[in-house]
């Protein structure tokens, strides 16, 4: 006879509970977890309270975040109420239990999670409950975290090389300690590494120190297989597993080849910020085509389609009495608890995949089991256009500014003293500030999607800008190399990088932009 499973857990061990079903649901367990079970249009609590009543075995992940929850308190509070149900606690932290847990089976993830999936697997198949003593305490992780700490800590060193980018050792000196505590963001985390190598380079090309020049000469070729191997490492299932879910990958949906049921018309109704209209023209269009009908009435409609953005983080309608699907098309810290409850469609990467949520549209369950994901709260995802393009425009304020730093450092008297200088100062500084300023204002503005360079004019209107800058600079290294009268080994560095990077950087841009406009125009948001 097929066992039910129950899982009680807290949100931030969303990765390792997400990893876990699959096990189980492979060895043909019946597994009630929320995200994945609770169905919009009826009372989460019915059918939380339905879940535990109906599973024969509760299984409880205890960390500091379980232990601290008030939901998992609840939950597991109710199954006590219901004797003969079994429980075993799935060690993902060592905390103090509650002393009405403390006599209850458990198994220890906490080391190597094929043992502990063995050990699970073998309590499953018993009868019934075995004595246990209360679980161990002490710290304890996986091998797999152990080798992203020394990896981390090898590249956090190196990294010392580029600290003239400021935000590449920001991130990366600080993310062994992260890794160990669970709290680094995978996002730029993931920048910071992607640069590391060529702020390197940079480095020993604007060095002017010989012996300097040949230490990070050497770490630039030495940097290479640590960050390769480093990414590869967080990107695994065992440091999936072990990071909040600001500190994995974005999961992505099931795209495994599917059955589709005989089509049935469904009434939707598409609820959007006034920002997100083109998406929702879209999403209509596909439906349409489909052969669904929209209503003009939310609350006549069979499925309500909410998306979710920084311009909106609810529903107009009740989603505990009415089938909502929450499209999240833009990461929101302030999603509402009822939305945050169940799984997402998840159109943050791009827009796709919206047939298939069309033909599965008479079946809700199938269709989120099919293309929904995980929640995962306020971790920021992008498009890889918007991605791509905030780093290039990231980098190349690093460089452009990073290449002045060689003629500072080395000619810091003549800047000080000289008071021929003192214009060249003033305009450098001026250079200095604008580029760096308009390249903050530009990614913050294309990240949130709100302001005026999160629209095609103001980016390319934006860009014309940084390369105006760039030209004046230009005349800057004239000027500073003419008022020097000599020759100098480092001369047109400041002019030459970043106008290479400049010109080829947005050659190759356009034409990326150019085969992922569509992805790009959705994400700049409609003007009121």
């Amino acid at each position: 006879m097929t066992q039910n499973i129950f899982i009680s857990y807290s949100r931030r061990e969303v990765g390792f509970v997400d990893k876990l079903v699959d096990h189980l649901e492979e060895e043909t367990f019946n597994v009630w977890l929320d995200y994945r079970s609770l169905v919009p249009g009826k009372p989460w609590e019915e059918q939380i309270n339905d879940g535990i009543k109906n599973s024969n075995i509760i299984l409880l992940v205890v960390s500091k975040a379980s232990v601290a929850s008030d939901n998992v308190e609840f939950e597991w509070r109710q199954v006590l109420k219901e004797e003969k149900k079994r429980i075993i606690l799935l060690v993902f932290e060592a905390v103090d239990l509650p002393p009405e847990l403390e006599k209850y089976e458990w198994v220890d993830f906490r080391g190597n999670y094929k043992n502990a999936l063995k050990e699970l697997d073998r309590q499953l198949k018993m009868p019934e409950q075995e004595k246990h003593s209360v679980p161990e305490a002490g710290f304890k992780i996986p091998s797999i975290v152990w080798l992203a700490f020394f990896l981390s800590l090898i590249v956090s060193i190196i990294s010392i090389g580029a600290v003239w980018t400021l935000f590449i050792p920001f991130f990366l000196i600080r993310l062994p300690l992260g890794i160990l505590k669970r709290t680094f963001t995978y996002m730029l985390v993931q920048a910071s590494l992607f640069m590391l190598p060529f702020a390197l380079f940079l480095t020993v090309s604007f060095s002017t120190d010989p012996d300097v020049s040949d230490i990070v000469d050497f770490l630039t070729y030495a940097s290479i297989p640590f960050v390769i191997g480093l990414i590869f490492v967080l990107r695994s299932e065992g440091m999936q597993r072990w990071g909040k879910p600001e500190a994995v990958a974005p999961p992505s949906a099931n795209n495994k080849k599917m059955a589709y049921p005989d089509f049935k018309a469904a009434s939707f109704f598409i609820d959007h910020a006034p920002q997100d209209q083109k998406i929702a023209e879209h999403t209509r269009k596909v439906f349409k085509e489909i052969g669904h009908i929209e209503e003009i009435d939310p609350a006549s409609a069979d499925a309500v389609f909410t998306l979710v953005s920084r311009f909106k983080g609810d529903s107009i309608v009740d989603s505990q009495k009415q089938m909502v699907y929450p499209v999240i098309i833009q990461s929101n810290d302030k999603i509402s608890k009822p939305l945050s409850r169940v799984q997402w469609l998840d159109l943050r990467t791009g827009v796709r995949n919206l047939n298939v949520v069309a033909r599965l549209l008479p079946e809700p369950a199938r269709l989120l089991r099919s293309v929904g994901i995980r929640p995962m709260g306020n971790q920021t995802v992008l498009p890889s256009v918007i991605m791509y393009l905030t780093y290039f425009i990231a980098f190349l304020a690093v460089v452009c500014i990073g290449s002045w730093l060689p003629y500072i450092l080395q000619y810091a008297d003549e800047f000080i003293y000289d008071t021929g200088f003192t214009v060249v100062i003033g305009q450098l500084a001026a250079s200095l500030i604008l580029f760096g300023g308009l390249s903050y204002l530009m990614v913050k503005n294309i990240v949130d999607r709100k302001g005026f360079f999160a629209s095609l004019l103001g980016l390319i209107l934006g860009m014309l800008i940084l390369g105006g800058i760039i030209l004046w600079q230009i005349e800057i290294d004239n000027m500073v190399f003419d008022l020097l009268n000599t020759n100098v080994e480092y001369r047109g560095y400041s002019a030459y990088y970043p106008r290479v990077i400049y010109m080829a950087g947005s050659l190759v841009m356009l034409v990326y932009l150019w085969f992922k406009r569509r992805d790009l125009m959705f994400w700049f948001p409609e003007k009121k």
